[in-house]
């Protein structure tokens, strides 16, 4: 009775009435994600968590403006947004933690409203969105699709109200079923209550049924009885089952979407081998890269770290990590996180909200160079390169100026708490992990790794900036062909300046992110935008970065 009453319930809520029409997305025989004109989408995407969690809405909106993060997000040559959710936030429940002076536009809106708001104003943005049924009760992800106080039926009625109140959302993709099955979840046959392969067969059948043209997610387990390797995968991470135990599930309409993660979030014994980390791509191999190779679509839902500011391998293990995707040409991606406040990755965004942390930024935007060279055609809802001109850049609204309200629990991650405290189902993150060790020859991968780990003074380049401005640059990553940089601005004189600088590069710019920019010759002419033009005296910006073309 009680999951008929919340369906019903549901299902009469006010329908979200949007202009923009639906899109048909699917897969094609390769294994590359089409739009409704068979052309080839490409996803440089981010999470940006919040709606999981007891806030009921996006993190950091008790500093920052919500529209100009999305523009920021969108300025900074990414795409597609994973959005994670709970069933709580779904009920239209009161929000908290939202700074209304910052957002003066979502007063009074309850949670479900604001999901609504931030779904369509991505789409209008141009953007692809994916929906993460992340926890069921909004406080810790849970191994099974159910608990004792949420059923099989909510879970999957909560899934077809997702799906029959988005379905007509133009950059809406589709959902990501359940958040990291592991512990008791199981793959198979014979284990009705933990065999999670044949729930997300149930449930995609369910989803469809409503949303035909939407992509189901399916993320992999942890360990395995049978038909997998003896692995401390990581949450989510281990779809090697898939080889015994296919899913009956529309080749068209599926995506595995594997988590994978490194040292920063739990520090495994491959990680010490004297191999690593040429011993990565065969463990990457196992646990989710033999499906691409089988022509399956295979999305990462989730990858990062803090690169470099944690463990002194995890930024050698994300290098390492991207070459293989670029490799293995998987791609198409959802980085882990947006947010600086996830305990053990920390984000994209510095822990100011507004500064972006350009060598990540540089880290990834080796997945979008690719993403933009290979698509076949530019997608109908989304550019893969919304930071290559100075337009792209302006879209980056001012950041309005907000006075930081005291959040607590706001600031937990939602796959690790906070830095301030995290709680012990949380801190079991450290089961995401897998093991094994095997080598594997990577052409590029010595290379790239070996240029991304420090910048040398010959890869530098520098010049005076306007008024008390200099500009320099320090290659990242460098794959022979191109390479992406972080610009350092330092204002050496005694007041502040807006600012605006010009420096030589090797080679042609794809894209600029943060600043508006032009290029003569050899000769780079950029300036900072509304949210990052000022310049203290004696103040440094590392925010910028580029990528170029040889």
């Amino acid at each position: 009775m009680q999951v008929r009453r919340i369906l019903s319930a549901l299902l009469c809520a006010t329908a979200l009435t949007l202009s923009a029409a639906a899109q048909a997305y699917s897969v094609n025989d390769s294994g590359r994600l089409l739009n409704a004109q068979g052309q080839e989408i490409r996803l440089n995407g981010v999470n940006w968590f919040g709606f999981e969690t007891t806030n009921y809405t996006l993190h950091g909106l008790w500093t920052i403006n919500w529209k100009d993060s999305i523009a920021q997000i969108k300025a900074s040559g990414f795409n597609a947004v994973r959005l994670p959710f709970c069933p709580n936030t779904l009920r239209g429940v009161a929000p908290n933690s939202i700074n209304y002076s910052a957002n003066p536009d979502l007063s009074g809106l309850n949670s479900l409203q604001l999901l609504d708001k931030v779904v369509k104003q991505l789409s209008a943005e141009g953007m692809y969105v994916l929906l993460d049924h992340h926890r069921p009760d909004c406080n810790a992800i849970s191994e099974l699709w159910y608990t004792d106080s949420y059923t099989e039926a909510q879970w999957i009625a909560d899934l077809k109200f997702v799906a029959d109140r988005y379905k007509s959302v133009a950059g809406v993709i589709g959902l990501d079923l359940k958040n990291e099955p592991h512990g008791a979840a199981s793959w198979g046959n014979s284990k009705a209550t933990t065999d999670w392969n044949k729930a997300a067969e149930r449930a995609a059948k369910a989803v469809l049924a409503v949303a035909p043209d939407w992509l189901m997610f399916v993320e992999g387990i942890s360990a395995n009885d049978g038909c997998s390797d003896y692995r401390a995968y990581w949450w989510g991470g281990n779809i090697t089952p898939l080889k015994c135990y296919p899913l009956d599930i529309p080749r068209n309409r599926l995506v595995l979407s594997p988590h994978v993660y490194g040292p920063d979030v739990y520090m495994q014994p491959y990680f010490s081998d004297s191999a690593f980390p040429n011993n990565m791509p065969a463990i990457w191999d196992a646990q989710f890269g033999f499906a691409a190779s089988l022509n399956y679509a295979v999305v990462p839902g989730e990858f990062g770290g803090k690169y470099g500011q944690g463990q002194a391998k995890d930024k050698i293990w994300q290098d390492k990590l991207v070459d293989y995707l670029i490799e293995r040409r998987i791609t198409n991606f959802f980085y882990w996180s947006w947010n600086p406040n996830s305990g053990d990755t920390g984000g994209i965004l510095q822990d100011d909200w507004k500064t972006v942390r350009s060598d990540k930024l540089a880290l990834l935007k080796r997945l979008m160079v690719v993403n933009a060279s290979t698509s076949s055609a530019s997608s109908s809802v989304a550019s893969s390169s919304a930071a290559s001109s100075s337009a792209a850049s302006s879209a980056a609204a001012s950041s309005r100026a907000a006075s930081s309200s005291s959040v607590s629990s706001a600031a937990s991650s939602s796959r690790a708490a906070s830095s301030a405290a995290a709680s012990s189902a949380m801190a079991a993150s450290s089961s995401r992990a897998s093991s094994s060790a095997a080598s594997s020859a990577a052409s590029s991968a010595a290379r790239s790794s070996a240029a991304s780990s420090a910048a040398s003074s010959a890869s530098s380049s520098s010049a005076a900036g306007a008024g008390s401005v200099s500009a320099s640059y320090t290659v990242n990553n460098d794959w022979g062909s191109g390479y992406c940089a972080t610009v350092r601005l330092t204002n050496t004189g005694s007041s502040s300046v807006t600012w605006s600088a010009a420096m030589n590069v090797e080679g042609k710019l794809s894209q600029m992110w943060n600043a508006t920019w032009s290029q003569s010759g050899s000769t780079v002419s950029f300036k900072g935008m509304a949210w990052n033009g000022s310049l203290a005296a004696g103040a440094v910006n590392t925010s910028i970065g580029f990528c170029a073309n040889r």
